[in-house]
Protein backbone atom coordinates (compact mmCIF):
# COMPACT_ATOMS: atom_id res chain seq x y z
CA UNK A 1 0.00 0.00 0.00
CA UNK A 2 3.07 2.40 0.66
CA UNK A 3 4.66 1.62 -2.39
CA UNK A 4 1.22 2.40 -4.36
CA UNK A 5 1.00 5.52 -2.77
CA UNK A 6 4.38 6.86 -3.82
CA UNK A 7 3.42 5.75 -6.96
CA UNK A 8 0.70 7.95 -7.48
CA UNK A 9 2.24 10.81 -6.07
CA UNK A 10 5.16 9.95 -8.60
CA UNK A 11 2.61 9.86 -11.21
CA UNK A 12 0.63 13.34 -10.28
CA UNK A 13 3.97 14.94 -10.64
CA UNK A 14 4.42 13.28 -14.51
CA UNK A 15 1.08 14.50 -15.84
CA UNK A 16 1.43 17.72 -14.00
CA UNK A 17 4.80 18.37 -14.73
CA UNK A 18 4.10 17.40 -18.64
CA UNK A 19 0.74 19.31 -18.89
CA UNK A 20 2.98 22.55 -17.77
CA UNK A 21 5.65 21.72 -20.47
CA UNK A 22 3.04 21.44 -22.80
CA UNK A 23 1.19 24.86 -22.25
CA UNK A 24 4.35 26.34 -21.84
CA UNK A 25 5.01 25.17 -25.50
CA UNK A 26 1.94 26.64 -26.32
CA UNK A 27 2.73 30.06 -25.11
CA UNK A 28 5.90 30.16 -26.66
CA UNK A 29 4.01 29.95 -30.09
CA UNK A 30 1.92 32.25 -29.47
CA UNK A 31 4.00 34.53 -28.21
CA UNK A 32 6.09 34.50 -31.40
CA UNK A 33 8.99 35.92 -30.17
CA UNK A 34 10.88 32.51 -30.37
CA UNK A 35 10.61 29.11 -29.32
CA UNK A 36 12.60 26.62 -27.03
CA UNK A 37 14.83 25.01 -29.34
CA UNK A 38 13.21 21.77 -30.06
CA UNK A 39 9.79 23.35 -30.39
CA UNK A 40 11.43 25.54 -33.15
CA UNK A 41 12.94 22.55 -34.67
CA UNK A 42 9.30 20.57 -35.09
CA UNK A 43 7.26 23.61 -35.78
CA UNK A 44 9.87 24.29 -38.52
CA UNK A 45 9.65 20.96 -39.98
CA UNK A 46 5.91 20.27 -39.47
CA UNK A 47 5.50 23.72 -41.24
CA UNK A 48 7.29 22.08 -44.58
CA UNK A 49 6.22 18.71 -44.20
CA UNK A 50 2.46 20.11 -43.60
CA UNK A 51 1.47 18.39 -40.71
CA UNK A 52 0.06 18.90 -37.03
CA UNK A 53 2.54 20.38 -34.67
CA UNK A 54 1.62 17.84 -32.44
CA UNK A 55 1.72 14.53 -34.98
CA UNK A 56 5.20 15.60 -35.73
CA UNK A 57 6.40 16.31 -32.62
CA UNK A 58 5.50 12.44 -31.67
CA UNK A 59 7.45 11.11 -34.98
CA UNK A 60 10.24 12.73 -33.93
CA UNK A 61 10.46 11.96 -30.36
CA UNK A 62 9.85 8.43 -31.06
CA UNK A 63 12.50 8.66 -33.55
CA UNK A 64 14.86 9.37 -30.96
CA UNK A 65 13.17 7.09 -28.42
CA UNK A 66 14.52 4.18 -30.66
CA UNK A 67 17.95 5.86 -30.06
CA UNK A 68 17.23 5.74 -26.35
CA UNK A 69 16.32 2.13 -26.36
CA UNK A 70 19.57 1.12 -27.58
CA UNK A 71 22.32 3.18 -25.34
CA UNK A 72 19.92 3.94 -21.91
CA UNK A 73 16.69 2.44 -22.00
CA UNK A 74 16.45 2.75 -18.20
CA UNK A 75 15.50 6.23 -18.87
CA UNK A 76 11.60 5.37 -20.28
CA UNK A 77 8.84 4.71 -18.75
CA UNK A 78 5.30 6.51 -17.93
CA UNK A 79 6.67 9.82 -18.23
CA UNK A 80 8.37 9.15 -21.52
CA UNK A 81 5.19 7.79 -23.08
CA UNK A 82 2.85 10.48 -21.70
CA UNK A 83 5.19 13.69 -22.71
CA UNK A 84 5.68 12.00 -26.23
CA UNK A 85 1.86 11.68 -26.94
CA UNK A 86 0.59 14.96 -24.23
CA UNK A 87 3.20 17.61 -24.81
CA UNK A 88 2.85 18.38 -28.53
CA UNK A 89 -1.21 18.10 -28.35
CA UNK A 90 -1.36 20.14 -24.98
CA UNK A 91 0.29 22.68 -26.91
CA UNK A 92 -2.15 22.46 -30.43
CA UNK A 93 -5.04 22.41 -27.83
CA UNK A 94 -4.07 25.53 -25.65
CA UNK A 95 -3.88 27.33 -29.01
CA UNK A 96 -6.93 26.34 -30.46
CA UNK A 97 -8.57 27.42 -27.10
CA UNK A 98 -6.92 31.18 -27.35
CA UNK A 99 -8.16 31.70 -31.47
CA UNK A 100 -11.16 30.07 -30.40
CA UNK A 101 -11.71 33.06 -27.64
CA UNK A 102 -9.66 35.55 -29.60
CA UNK A 103 -7.51 36.21 -27.06
CA UNK A 104 -3.93 37.31 -28.86
CA UNK A 105 -0.88 38.45 -27.52
CA UNK A 106 -0.06 41.75 -29.93
CA UNK A 107 1.88 44.12 -26.99
CA UNK A 108 5.17 43.55 -27.01
CA UNK A 109 5.30 43.93 -23.46
CA UNK A 110 2.44 41.73 -23.31
CA UNK A 111 4.58 38.84 -25.58
CA UNK A 112 7.42 39.39 -23.56
CA UNK A 113 5.89 38.96 -20.09
CA UNK A 114 3.86 35.56 -21.66
CA UNK A 115 7.54 34.73 -23.10
CA UNK A 116 9.13 34.88 -19.55
CA UNK A 117 6.41 32.58 -17.71
CA UNK A 118 6.36 29.96 -20.87
CA UNK A 119 10.45 29.92 -20.09
CA UNK A 120 9.84 29.45 -16.42
CA UNK A 121 6.95 26.98 -16.99
CA UNK A 122 8.76 24.70 -19.26
CA UNK A 123 11.58 24.19 -16.95
CA UNK A 124 9.53 24.12 -13.81
CA UNK A 125 7.38 21.47 -15.58
CA UNK A 126 10.57 19.63 -17.29
CA UNK A 127 12.11 19.65 -13.33
CA UNK A 128 8.89 18.00 -11.99
CA UNK A 129 8.18 15.53 -14.08
CA UNK A 130 12.15 14.64 -13.91
CA UNK A 131 11.93 14.45 -10.62
CA UNK A 132 9.35 11.73 -10.42
CA UNK A 133 11.83 9.39 -11.80
CA UNK A 134 9.14 7.52 -14.20
CA UNK A 135 11.16 7.98 -17.40
CA UNK A 136 11.59 11.31 -19.72
CA UNK A 137 10.63 12.42 -22.85
CA UNK A 138 13.48 10.99 -25.23
CA UNK A 139 14.73 14.93 -25.97
CA UNK A 140 15.53 15.82 -22.21
CA UNK A 141 17.00 11.81 -22.13
CA UNK A 142 19.14 12.53 -24.74
CA UNK A 143 21.51 15.17 -22.79
CA UNK A 144 21.65 12.13 -20.23
CA UNK A 145 22.74 9.61 -22.58
CA UNK A 146 25.16 11.85 -23.92
CA UNK A 147 26.68 12.72 -20.13
CA UNK A 148 26.49 8.91 -19.80
CA UNK A 149 28.37 7.74 -22.88
CA UNK A 150 30.81 10.45 -21.99
CA UNK A 151 31.62 9.02 -18.36
CA UNK A 152 30.97 12.56 -17.29
CA UNK A 153 33.27 14.37 -19.64
CA UNK A 154 29.86 16.67 -20.93
CA UNK A 155 27.42 17.00 -18.07
CA UNK A 156 23.54 17.04 -18.64
CA UNK A 157 23.91 20.96 -18.48
CA UNK A 158 26.68 21.27 -21.45
CA UNK A 159 24.65 18.04 -23.61
CA UNK A 160 21.70 19.70 -23.20
CA UNK A 161 23.20 23.23 -24.55
CA UNK A 162 24.86 21.20 -27.21
CA UNK A 163 21.71 19.65 -28.75
CA UNK A 164 19.35 22.58 -27.96
CA UNK A 165 22.10 24.68 -30.81
CA UNK A 166 21.66 21.56 -33.47
CA UNK A 167 17.88 22.22 -33.15
CA UNK A 168 17.94 25.72 -33.90
CA UNK A 169 20.17 25.09 -37.14
CA UNK A 170 17.80 22.72 -37.91
CA UNK A 171 14.75 25.01 -37.00
CA UNK A 172 16.22 28.29 -39.25
CA UNK A 173 16.85 25.79 -41.87
CA UNK A 174 13.55 24.46 -42.17
CA UNK A 175 11.99 27.59 -40.81
CA UNK A 176 13.29 29.51 -43.73
CA UNK A 177 11.86 27.28 -46.12
CA UNK A 178 8.18 28.09 -44.63
CA UNK A 179 9.21 31.76 -44.18
CA UNK A 180 8.62 31.50 -40.48
CA UNK A 181 12.29 31.44 -38.98
CA UNK A 182 11.72 34.58 -37.58
CA UNK A 183 8.69 33.80 -35.73
CA UNK A 184 10.13 30.71 -34.12
CA UNK A 185 13.29 31.64 -33.80
CA UNK A 186 14.16 34.63 -31.26
CA UNK A 187 15.09 36.11 -27.95
CA UNK A 188 13.50 33.07 -25.76
CA UNK A 189 15.29 30.43 -28.26
CA UNK A 190 18.54 32.09 -27.50
CA UNK A 191 17.56 32.33 -23.71
CA UNK A 192 16.29 28.89 -23.72
CA UNK A 193 19.17 27.40 -25.80
CA UNK A 194 21.96 28.18 -23.06
CA UNK A 195 19.37 28.27 -19.63
CA UNK A 196 17.10 25.50 -20.38
CA UNK A 197 19.74 22.86 -18.98
CA UNK A 198 21.01 24.96 -15.95
CA UNK A 199 17.59 25.83 -14.78
CA UNK A 200 15.94 22.49 -14.69
CA UNK A 201 18.96 21.52 -13.07
CA UNK A 202 18.43 24.05 -10.27
CA UNK A 203 14.83 23.66 -9.91
CA UNK A 204 15.28 19.80 -9.53
CA UNK A 205 17.81 20.37 -6.26
CA UNK A 206 16.09 23.41 -5.25
CA UNK A 207 12.16 22.71 -5.21
CA UNK A 208 11.31 19.45 -7.24
CA UNK A 209 13.81 16.85 -5.88
CA UNK A 210 12.61 18.21 -2.13
CA UNK A 211 9.05 18.59 -2.59
CA UNK A 212 8.65 14.95 -3.54
CA UNK A 213 10.71 13.73 -0.84
CA UNK A 214 8.74 15.88 1.83
CA UNK A 215 5.42 14.32 0.22
CA UNK A 216 6.46 10.66 0.16
CA UNK A 217 7.56 10.94 4.06
CA UNK A 218 4.05 12.67 4.75
CA UNK A 219 1.90 9.89 3.27
CA UNK A 220 4.22 7.40 5.21
CA UNK A 221 4.36 9.35 8.38
CA UNK A 222 0.43 9.52 7.93
CA UNK A 223 -0.08 5.81 7.16
CA UNK A 224 2.03 4.88 10.80
CA UNK A 225 -0.41 6.93 12.98
CA UNK A 226 -3.00 4.73 14.77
Amino acid sequence: MEHSKHSLIRVLAVIAGILMVGAAVGLFKLAEMGADPFTAMNTGISSVLHLQFGTLQLLVNAGILLLILLFKRQFIGFGTIFNMVFVGYTADLLIWLMAKLGIRFSSILVRGAVLAAAALLICVGDALYISADMGMSPYDAAGYVVEALTKGRIPFRAARILLDAVCVGIAFFTGCQAGIQWKIIGIGTILLTFCTGPLIQFFRVHWSDPLLAKMAAAKTAAQKKP
